[in-house]
């Protein structure tokens, strides 16, 4: 057997991607080049039989069966041919009656099958390219092609052929992770940059002082780096040299009383290759944890926001904006922007802008011309294996892409913490992927990113769920460790056996690594809004459940407020469950001094705060109802300043009587509609009462989405549609910080902020003492610069403990292939080899971006084959391998074997084909809709020459053996190849329909 490549049919360019500029269509080149050699073999053709020259008629088949691509059909327009697609309800239909002539035949039946079903995805691809199209069908169209596409790939993966080995995407004898498990680093590079890093820096007095803190074998060594000392310039090269010199002066004694440095921390000064400029660098070693600090710094507020833009072309980006000036006018200083990768968009977007520009890069042309010259060099030629060099990051890296070419996925980040030593916590919900954390959910997943504060991402986490998910809160306790809290439809871990929508608790410590994961799996739905901390470290959880989370606990109808009560570990203490038959709902929590909780909830559409027993939820101690937050009104957030004993809550309301009854004041007025509300309470031992309630309006919507308090100062952050007094309108909703006495209730400042043509959508804000500093000025984070990862498949990539898949080694019995807490990629190995009986080689190796894992097929071996494990606990998909088959070398190649040599011609037939339609193709647009077209184009001439490969051709097999018999072709017989080779090319640039076949 013989084909073009080792692809669908296409060629492929740089990378290993396919275009489908240079495809040829119906066209197998083992025919053109046994053309060439029938020249040379006149006199043994004229000597077979009549049966035999009777099959060199290559359009029919002995059997008289005649495939659909050459059966006579009526001509249709385009219009009339998408109608009759839009009326499909299957895209393979194995009953069809024109499949009848086939059905004893699995492998023809196949090919018969698979060409209706592209035909009809071709039909919907040629539609949506067409430019009379109008962009609002897209989606539709898209649908429909989804679909048919899917009933593709569930069919190959089902169907058992005999001589065929069909594969959607390309066929290949290995496969390897696109997920890798990262590398901790050494270095640290600042972000600030100057031109000449012998001349004065700006803002840098001469009067700092920063600390440069070591630890290394669990002793630490504090630094005082106190600029006053210095001599000279106050420059990058000198700051350098004066903390270098102090890190050398810290010294010890060896076994023999030497002195030595202790530490081998060295900061430098690096030049920017691109930019020519200079920054500071901290050149560290993987025994040594670095950490900085600043004897001073200024309170910065840091808002977390989700920007849409009002094209919708664009996807929802996220935004950390940071803002001083607190005591005074408050500033925006800076913003960082991010967002997570659709990785499969980005690859369409990479071929398709690969297919664009073919015609001008001579590296793809260059790579054509070569194949196209091995393609014709000899039926008898055995295809080469031309592997690529190992251990090297190319395109199969998942991160290892072309900024030019990414596409966002919508990143809406909708909280915001801060820890002891500046670190913040951004958590919202994705559609994409954040680095190797592959994002599996058929809707959103819950992200964490963790910045360091000039705002460079340290690590970023999934939750890891396979349906839809959200998260509405977060905090820090004494340790650093993060806590989250939301709902999902999914389930977290193997424990979670009903199906329902749950509350969720999740706590990270500030390394990266999960400590525990907890889900309230009840038969009823449940959800979390709020979570606080007390000093234990023991968590309290509010929110909402809509049955009795226990035979015990009680439940009142509708929808009842819930606390749940947690240790440090994760065990559920304590719960609490309350409400009436109308709607309750717990909307945040926060612990007093005496480890007591206060709690802000919505109660048949009231705004209330209670103060609860942390030791004993069930008791209640106090409570002030605010009155009604009106119609669509919300809690958004709630805060304590245990140093005042004041409780403050914030949100929404269409109520401008918000006044607890008339025991509290009113500071300012309402607007109408939506407006943004603050109400302070004062805590006194056990009793509450209320203060104020302070509005902030303007003529439009006004929301406020979250409070906190700092020294008696309250600050909120929210959106608006409108224009506050003294402040300007970016966009079509823009963000605003306030801050407010805590005290009075007056509103103090605000500052509005937003972009041209975008919404911008505020989620959190958070309070921290180590805000602007020397460091800052330096371009130096506050806190750990370094962090040593945990590099195993759980902290690394969005795999769950128990996730698992199945491996089948030649047909046999599948093995299941399960993760274990702490596994690596080298433990993942060792389980394959284990299942594979010796039968697969697994490779683990190291690279740019960490370790990654290939497993191969043996050459001359069985076909080794991936299976998906469950929905929600698939490891295939979540460390970056497809299900389906690798084949031993040998077959991928067409390489004959001693044992092939003994296999009769007649029955040497069928062999290993690719259609090359896998991953994320769509009809979303009309430019990835003209590239897909050209890769149906392609498979369907694929399905053609699968089919011709099943029917024994005694021509080519004489041709074989007689060119075996001839000498050098002549300078005559030379021209004429090479006349062949010049009409092949004309023929590949002229092909763009499955319909065009020379050999129909």
């Amino acid at each position: 057997m013989a084909f073009f490549g080792t692809s669908s049919g296409g060629l492929f360019g740089l990378g290993g991607q396919q275009t489908s500029s240079y495809q040829i269509v119906g066209v197998d080149y083992s025919l053109i080049s046994a053309s060439f050699d029938a020249k040379l073999t006149q006199r043994s053709i004229a000597s077979l039989s009549a049966q035999d020259r009777a099959a060199y008629n290559f359009g029919s088949t002995t059997d008289g069966v005649t495939p659909p691509w050459q059966q006579v059909e009526e001509t249709k327009t385009l219009n009339q041919q998408i109608r009759e697609v839009r009326e499909l309800t299957k895209f393979i239909d194995l009953k069809a009656a024109d499949l009848k002539s086939v059905s004893d035949n699995a492998d023809k039946q196949a090919t018969f099958a698979l060409f209706k079903a592209l035909s009809n995805l071709r039909i919907l691809a040629e539609y949506a390219s067409s430019d009379s199209t109008s962009s609002s069908s897209l989606s539709r169209l898209n649908d429909q092609f989804q679909s048919g596409l899917s009933e593709v790939r569930d069919y190959l993966s089902t169907a058992d052929l005999e001589k065929l080995e069909l594969f959607l995407g390309d066929k290949q004898y290995k496969t390897e992770t696109s997920t890798r498990l990262g590398k901790n680093g050494t270095s640290y590079d600042a972000s600030l940059v100057t031109d000449d890093p012998n001349a004065a820096l700006n803002g840098i007095t001469g009067n700092e002082v920063f600390t440069v803190s070591i630890t290394k074998s669990g002793a630490t060594d504090d630094i005082t780096i106190d600029l006053s000392e210095m001599s000279g310039t106050l420059s990058l090269n000198n700051i350098k040299d004066f903390v270098n010199s102090k890190i050398e002066a810290v010294t010890a004694l060896d076994d023999e009383g030497e002195e030595y440095i202790k530490n081998q921390t060295r900061f430098d000064v690096r030049r920017d290759g691109s930019t020519g400029r200079y920054s500071l660098q901290i050149d560290g070693t993987i025994t040594e944890e670095v950490k900085l600090s600043a004897a001073t710094s200024a309170p910065t507020l840091y808002v977390a926001s989700a920007v849409k833009q009002l094209d919708d072309d664009y996807a929802i980006t996220s935004r950390i904006s940071e803002f001083n000036g607190l005591d005074g006018t408050i500033t925006l200083d800076d913003t960082t922007s991010f967002a997570a990768i659709d990785y499969e968009a980005t690859a369409i977007k990479g071929l398709v802008k690969e297919e664009e520009d073919d015609d001008v890069d001579p590296k793809i042309k260059e790579m054509r011309d070569k194949m196209l010259a091995d393609a014709l060099a000899s039926v008898t030629k055995d295809d080469e294996d031309t592997d690529e060099a190992e251990d090297t990051d190319n395109a199969s890296s998942l991160t290892n892409i072309d900024s030019a070419n990414k596409v966002n996925a919508d990143t809406s980040a909708k909280r915001v913490a801060v820890d002891s030593e500046g670190g913040i916590y951004v958590v919202g919900t994705s559609s994409g992927s954040f680095g190797h954390q592959l994002n599996t959910a058929s809707g959103e997943d819950v992200f964490l990113t963790k910045f360091d504060s000039e705002g460079n991402v340290v690590f970023s986490r999934l939750l890891g769920t396979s349906g839809t998910s959200n998260v509405s809160g977060i905090t820090v306790d004494a340790d650093d460790n993060v806590i989250l809290v939301g709902q999902t439809d999914s389930a977290l871990s193997s424990g979670d056996v009903v199906n329902s929508t749950d509350l969720f608790v999740q706590k990270i410590s500030k390394r990266g690594d999960e400590v525990f994961r907890y889900q309230l799996d009840t038969f009823g739905e449940t959800g979390a809004s709020g979570v606080a901390v007390n000093s234990a470290g023991e968590i309290f959880v509010g929110g909402y459940t809509k049955s009795g989370i226990s035979a015990t606990s009680g439940f009142s109808g509708g929808q009842d407020a819930l606390i749940l009560k947690l240790s440090a570990s994760g065990q559920l203490t304590d719960s609490t469950v309350f409400g009436t038959s109308d709607n309750e709902a717990i909307k945040g929590l926060a612990v007093d001094a005496s480890g007591n909780l206060v709690v802000a909830s919505e109660e048949n559409g009231s705004a209330v705060v209670r103060r609860i027993d942390g030791s004993d939820l069930s008791n209640q101690t106090a409570s002030v109802n605010f009155g009604s937050l009106g119609s669509g009104g919300a809690i958004q957030g709630i805060t304590i300043d245990n140093d005042n004993g004041k409780v403050y809550i914030a949100g929404t309301t269409t109520n401008g009587s918000l006044n607890a009854g008339g025991s509290a004041s009113t500071v300012g007025t309402t607007a109408g509609g939506y407006d943004g509300f603050v109400s302070g309470l004062t805590l006194s031992g056990s009793s509450l009462s209320a203060d104020f309630t302070s509005y902030l309006a303007t003529s439009d919507t006004d929301r406020i989405a979250d409070v906190t308090v700092s020294d008696g100062k309250v600050y909120v952050a929210g959106s608006t549609g409108g224009t506050f007094s003294g402040e300007q309108s970016r966009g079509s909703t823009d963000g605003f910080v306030a801050r407010i006495d805590g005290s009075a209730g007056t509103v103090e400042d605000i500052e509005q902020f937003g972009e041209g043509l975008a919404g911008t959508n505020v989620g959190g804000v958070a309070f921290t003492s180590k805000g602007d500093s020397v460091l800052s000025k330096l371009g130096l984070p506050q806190g750990s610069v370094q962090i040593d990862e945990t590099r195993d498949i759980q902290t690394q990539t969005s795999a769950k403990v128990d996730d698992f898949f199945y491996i089948s080694v030649g047909g046999g019995v599948k093995k299941r292939i399960e993760l274990d807490e702490g596994d690596t990629f080298k433990d993942l190995a060792r389980k394959l080899r284990i299942a594979g009986f010796g039968k697969l080689d697994v490779e683990v190796s190291s690279t740019a971006e960490g370790e990654k894992l290939k497993i191969s097929a043996l050459d001359d071996g069985v076909p080794i084959e991936f299976f998906s494990g469950k929905e929600g606990r698939d490891l295939l998909q979540r460390i970056g391998l497809e299900p389906g088959r690798i084949l031993p070398k040998n077959e991928v190649f067409d390489i004959k074997t001693d044992a092939d040599k003994d296999i009769p011609p007649e029955e040497d037939v069928g062999g290993v084909f690719a259609l090359g339609i896998d991953g994320a193709i769509h009809l979303n647009d009309k430019q990835t809709a003209k590239y897909v077209l050209g890769l149906l184009d392609s498979a369907i001439s694929t399905v053609q020459r699968a089919y011709r490969s099943l029917t024994y051709n005694p021509l080519i097999e004489e041709l074989k053996n007689a060119n075996a018999n001839k000498g050098s072709a002549s300078p005559y017989q030379a021209a004429q190849l090479a006349n062949l080779q010049t009409g092949l090319a004309r023929l590949q640039s002229g092909a763009s329909s499955s319909s065009l076949s020379i050999f129909a």
